[in-house]
Formats: structure tokens, sequence, C-alpha cells
């Protein structure tokens, strides 16, 4: 990694004979300072750039690499001048030219800067078939995809190609192609140790299990997509976890989630994806160091080493005739498929958290993604998941962890150093001091639970999970999710002083009321409803057999206008109307009628009269489809237990629409006010003495609660 160095490799040509530029020695026609502005002050003589071959300085042994990445003895160094453009960098004159080919070739070039970003390559050179063309023309600019890591050499690679007859004179090398307009000073930049070759991979990397673009990367595509991974084993059976529908990433970690499996096991990974004419690959850390070391055998098969533990396309001449992981040859329309055979776990790996790499790409075993420039996994709409690999055997080790109290087994065993299967529910039951009670229990499980939750490499080793009294039998018992018997257990009990405990409310998105004996509460609060971005009023529809969507003048001092809510967000939320009262709530069909729910309706309904079919409990989620309007909550709104069957405007009637969620699917929700529940009743005041709610006699009311005649009334 001494020499700056161009040379042909694979087939690649050159004008001449290969050539070293060694910044031990001048073996380079000349250095300068280059900007592709026209009018920069470099190019009209204004300013003139420095740089200078130096002394390396940045000699220092990096510890994630366990070398110096750059031991040489001398480095390029240029000023970073904030007067030139995004283009401004260190020229270098090459002592003989080289051919800008239609075939890719790969620009290596080593950087050391003092901040993040991108760098670029600028090709300067002449068409052979152009005498006259100058040699200063630029022929191309190569830019790096990701940002460069600051204060530490990088070796970056960047594809370079030209339509061949292009010999290349010099290369500026642009350290630093961000905006300098918000440049306050200048900064040094260092470089060093450039190859052109055939080889996309750097030198080396930095990092753990790391990637060859950013991994807030997005898809470039919108027909491709990897929407989960399966891994099916003989003792777990089929295990699926879907990626989140946003942010749309290319790269999702689901360190949050496991799959599960015994070592030694024959299993099968597999993607899910949206898309086809592409390869699967699946990459098993054994070690835990970090990173996945991807090697296979010339003939295609994969050593015991390697930690590729199953592909289902690689090699071949113009990616055809290549195999899979099984050895099965495939060409032609064999070779478009994500199908991965099934491969053995290592029987030696002990019980524990293993990362778990899933990759679509093509034709390609770098765990990173794909760097081929003719195919890149940017390009191609691959993508890569991981997730954590839990190597089970057959029980947990569970104990309890406790003062003031002990959690036992269900059967009143004590837990300390208690066997119980793995992945299988587990009863407990709370048996407080005298003097105290419980508010619930903390399960810590996973492995190494004395150690960090998060080990080096970004893996989760163990979680807590919190479960409240309320979810307790009578009796004190509770059921442990198999879920959260997935390794070594330890059950903290969360006793507290006898009569201090107060029960936690349930989280509710809107202020609710309660319906008893088909009465709201004295004071209810109410809200109106609107929907799309017309504003359509939700009313009450009467006889009617839906709700009329023809109006969007909003009425608050209209009872048909007005709604509350009972419930909550884990139990669901029923709909009452003011007008219609307390003995009607908002139902609708479960089955979806007409096209995409457009012939099912939301109507009011009597609670204790539902039809067959229907339910009365709604759930709501964000939308952020309209615009932020102040004091009015915007969400979709859909039957409980069935996310897909949101509320939409049909054909100005309140249906569903079960293909997506739009602006005709959101709802405007304002509160309107907070209003007695009590019949309106007009009286005289010579009738009967009136009095106000602290009992004091009211000779001229005016409208508003009243006790008249030993009862709320409320006087309009």
């Amino acid at each position: 990694m001494r020499n700056y160095i161009l040379f042909a490799t694979l087939g690649l040509s050159l004008a001449a004979s290969a050539q070293t530029i060694n910044f031990e020695n001048t073996d380079y026609k000349g250095l300068g300072v280059y900007d592709t502005w026209e009018a920069s002050p470099f190019r009209t003589g204004a300013l003139e750039g420095n740089y200078a071959v130096v002394d390396n300085h940045l000699t220092a042994v990096e510890e994630m690499l366990g070398e110096a990445p750059n031991p040489s003895q001398k480095i390029l160094a240029v000023q970073r001048s904030r007067f030139g453009s995004n283009t401004f960098g260190v020229r270098i004159d090459l002592n003989e030219t080289f051919e800008l080919t239609p075939q890719v070739q790969y620009l290596h070039v080593m950087v050391n800067r003092p901040y993040g970003g991108r760098i670029m390559v600028v090709g300067l050179g002449k068409r052979t078939d152009r005498p006259a063309q100058s040699p200063e023309t630029e022929q191309f600019w190569a830019m790096s995809t990701t940002d460069v890591a600051a204060d530490k050499w990088v070796d970056v690679v960047l594809p370079i190609k030209g339509n061949g007859g292009i010999d290349i004179h010099s290369l500026v090398v642009v350290p630093d192609c961000e905006s300098p307009h918000n440049y306050t000073s200048d900064a040094i930049c260092y470089i060093d140790n450039i190859e052109v070759n055939a080889d996309p991979a750097p030198k080396f990397v930095y990092g753990y299990y790391t990637l060859n673009f950013d991994k807030s990367q997005l898809y470039t595509r919108s027909d491709r997509r990897v929407n989960g991974i399966k891994l099916t084993t003989p003792t777990d059976g089929e295990q699926v976890v879907n990626t989140p529908d946003a942010p749309n990433t290319m790269y999702v970690d689901l360190g949050g989630k496991s799959v599960n499996a015994r070592a030694g096991e024959q299993v099968t990974a597999a993607l899910i994806y949206k898309g086809n004419w592409m390869h699967g690959y699946v990459f098993l850390d054994k070690n835990n160091d970090g990173k996945f070391h991807a090697v296979v055998n010339d003939d295609l098969t994969l050593p015991a080493e390697s930690e590729l533990m199953a592909f289902s396309f690689y090699g071949g001449d113009n990616n055809d005739n290549g195999k899979n992981s099984a050895g099965a040859q495939l060409s032609g329309q064999s070779r478009n498929t994500l199908n991965m055979p099934s491969f053995t776990l290592p029987d030696d790996l002990e019980p524990g958290i293993y990362r778990l790499r899933y990759k679509v790409d093509w034709n390609s075993i770098d765990p990173a993604g794909s760097l081929d420039a003719s195919n890149p996994i940017i390009g191609n709409g691959g993508g890569i998941v991981d997730v954590r690999l839990n190597i089970h055997g057959d029980n947990c080790l569970v104990n309890d962890a406790n003062r003031n109290g002990e959690v036992l087994a269900a059967d009143g065993s004590k837990l300390s150093g208690y066997t119980a299967p793995f992945g299988k529910p587990f009863g407990i039951i709370m048996n407080p001091e005298k003097g105290f009670e419980y508010s619930g229990i903390i399960v810590k499980h996973g492995y190494n639970l004395s150690g960090d939750s998060v080990d080096t490499y970004g893996n989760v080793q163990w979680v807590r999970t919190h479960f409240e009294r309320q979810q307790f039998g009578k009796d004190h018992t509770f059921t442990i999710p198999a879920e959260c018997m997935d390794g070594d257990v330890e059950i903290e009990g969360l006793f507290i002083e006898e009569g201090t405990y107060v029960e936690p409310q349930k989280p509710t998105r809107y202020t609710t009321t309660t319906v008893k004996d088909a009465r709201f509460e004295e004071m209810v609060p109410w809200y109106t409803i609107q929907i799309g971005e017309q504003g359509y009023v939700l009313a009450d529809n009467g006889t009617a057999a839906h709700i009329a969507l023809n109006n969007t003048s909003v009425d608050v001092d209209n009872p048909a206008h007005l709604w509350c809510f009972t419930g909550n967000d884990e139990e669901g939320y029923r709909l009452y109307n003011m007008q219609a009262g307390a003995t009607k709530v908002l139902a609708a069909p479960i089955a979806m009628q007409g096209t995409t729910g457009g012939g099912s309706y939301p109507v009011l309904k009597e609670q204790d009269n539902l039809p067959s079919g229907y339910t009365d409990l709604w759930l709501f989620a964000d939308s952020k489809n309209l615009s932020a309007t102040a004091g009015v909550e915007h969400a979709y709104m859909y039957e409980m237990g069935h996310p897909n069957n949101k509320v939409n405007n049909r054909d100005s009637k309140l249906a569903f629409w079960t293909g997506g969620a739009d602006k005709g699917s959101t709802l405007q929700i304002n509160f309107a006010r907070l209003a007695s529940s009590i019949n309106c009743t007009l009286v005289e005041a010579a009738d009967e003495a009136i009095y106000d709610l602290m009992g004091r006699r009211v000779l001229q009311p005016v409208n508003g609660l009243y006790i008249i005649g030993g009862k709320k009334m409320l006087l309009e």
C-alpha cells in the first residue's frame, strides 16, 4: 500500500506500460491544483493552491483493523480552500497516460481528512482520434456514493469507464466535493495510494457488519423491496419477521427481533421480496467478531470456515452457468431464483445470540452489497436485512431476584436455578412479604444477563419486559409469554408497601366519557368529526342507511354534529352521537361489500342489538396526508382487528376503502365543547325554586345547569 500505482489487471489496457508514482520519489510529471469552475480564482491566476509531498505523520495503528492502514513514509497534502468550488482538488499529472476503456475499472484512492463527506476524482485527458483536443478536457467525474469518515485513512473506490480511445493525462483528486459556502477556514487533506484495477472492494473497511452504502439509503426503484425474512427449522418451525413499511431503506436492522434454531440443525432461509430476477444470500457471524467472512472455493463450494451459509446463484461467465450453494448448475432462466438451498448450522455453536444477514443482490457474495459498477446493489433494487439468531437448548434457566417478597413457579417451587422449557409459556405466582403488595414484574431475558444488554458489535443480548399488575389474575398468577422464555430468565417482582398501589390508566387518544345505564356521565367532552380535504361533516344518520357526506359547515350547537368516545387505545373506542343518544353506537360490518369496501357503511345502531357480523369497536392511526391544523387531530379510523378497513368518502357516503389510506381517509377530529348530558328542560322562575350547584337560591337564572325540584336540569 506504499505506492501510488496505476496498472493493468485482468485485461484492462493502458496506453503505455505500467507505471509507479511513489511519493517517496518523484515519479510523476507534476503536481498542482485544479478547479472545474472556469471562473475559479485558481484558474484565473488570482490564487495559487497549496500542496506538497510531506512526511506521513498519520501512521497510527487502528484498533479496529489491528494495523496501520497506511504505513508509507510520504503522503500528498493539499489545502482545501474555501475560495474554490465544490470540485477544487489537487492535480497529479502522469508520466504516462492510461486508457479509459468501455470496461469498468475501479479507481482506489486513500484519503484522510478532518471531516466527513464525499470525495470525487476528475480525469483529464483527450481522445486519441482528436489530436487537437486539449489534454485538460474533463473525461470522467467519479464521486463516492457514501460519506467518507473523518480523521482516518479510507480506501475510497470509484468506478470509471469511457468509450475507449481516451487517454487520461491527469487525475484531479477532490478530497471534499461539498459546497464551501459555509466554510470559515481552510482545511488540510491528505492523499495516498491510488490503484486502477478490476477489484471493486476497498482494501480495508472500518466498523462492524459494514455496508457498501449508507444505512439510510432509500430504494431507488419502486418495483423492488425486501419485505421480510423467514427461517424454518425442525425444532422451531417456520418463523417470519416482516420489515417495517417505513422508512423505505435498503438496509433494515431487525436487531430487536429474533429467529430461533439449535446448533447442528438443517435449516432453510428464505426472503420475502417484491421483484424478480434477483439472487438470495444468507450469512452468519459464527464467531461473533462483527464481520461476515464470505469465501467460496474455486468450484463454488463453501469451505467450513466460510460465513456465507447459502446462496441461490453465484459465479459463471457473464453471470451465467453458475451454481447454488448445494452445487446445482444453473443457467438461463434457472438462475432467476431467490430460493436458497437448506444448510446445516455448525454443531459447535454455543447457546447465545448471533447476527444473521439476509441479502438480495445480483451474483455477488459480498455481504455488504455488490459494488460491481455494471450492477450495484443500489441500482439493482436489492436489499439487506439483519436479524438476531438465537441458538438455544432445551430449557431456560429461571431465577427470582427480589426483596420484600418472592416470585414462585405456578406450582409453588422456588425460582433458584429452576429450569423451564425454552419457548413455552411459564406460569408464576406472586408471594409478597407481610405488609407488601406488588405493582407488576420485570422479566429480564436473553443471554449474559450480568453483562451489557448490547455487545461490542451491536447485537442485543437481553431485554427487559414489563408486565403490569392488572395483567395478573385475581389469584395473583400470571403466565409469562413464550417469547420471553428465550434464554436465561430473571424475574424481578415490583413489591411495594401495602395499600399504595394505584392502577394506571390505559392510554387514550381522545378525552373519553363513560356510559352507564344507557346514560352519559354528567359532563361529556364532545367532538366534531370531518373527513377528507373538503371536511365533510359526520352527523347522525337518523333513519338513513348511511351517513351522507354533503355538508362542510360544522355546527358545534347542533347535537347531530357532536360525537363522544368511550374506551381506550388498547380495548378500542366506541363512538356515540349527542342527538342519537347513549343507546346507539357507530357500527359497521366486518365483511367488506362492494369495491374495496365502497358498499359497507358505518352507521349508528342500537348497542344492545347489533346485527350479526357488525363491530362497534374502532381504533385510530396518525395521518399526515392533510396539512397540519392547530387544535385538530388528523387520523385514520379503522375497525379494531381489521387495520385495512379504514373509513373513507365513497360516492359522498361514509364507507370504507381497503385499498390504502389517503386524504379521503383522513378524519379531522376537533374538540367542540364540554357539556352536560342532562336533558334540556325550560322552567319558569315563578313555577319552582331554582338553585345553583352550590345550593344557593337563584332569582334570575340564565342558561346553565341548576337544581330544580331536587334534580339537576339544564336551562336553555
